[in-house]
């Protein structure tokens, strides 16, 4: 599974980061949703970010309760990102 079309709009924040609002469609299920980024984030960066989580849904239970048996050290920066199906 991967990202066919795309749409990106952004917001530059108070912050100086930027709010991201993304639409995927072409693919079985579409999805939408929000990602915070830098202000030196590349588009091409936050692409594969947002097709990085999509994939990873593909596997709901180890997605979403990432956290639940996890004993070990995980990097923490993919939790700038909300992603909802249609």
């Amino acid at each position: 599974m991967s990202i066919k079309k795309i749409k990106l709009k952004s917001k530059k924040l108070h912050s100086g980061r930027f709010q991201i609002n993304f639409s995927t469609e072409g693919m079985t299920d579409s999805y939408y949703g929000y990602l915070l980024a830098e202000p030196k984030t590349s588009v091409g960066e936050v692409i594969d970010k947002i097709d990085r989580h999509i994939k990873a849904m593909a596997n709901t239970e180890r997605y979403f309760q990432r956290n639940l048996y996890s004993f070990g050290n995980r990097q923490n920066n993919s939790g700038r990102i909300l992603i909802f199906k249609k």
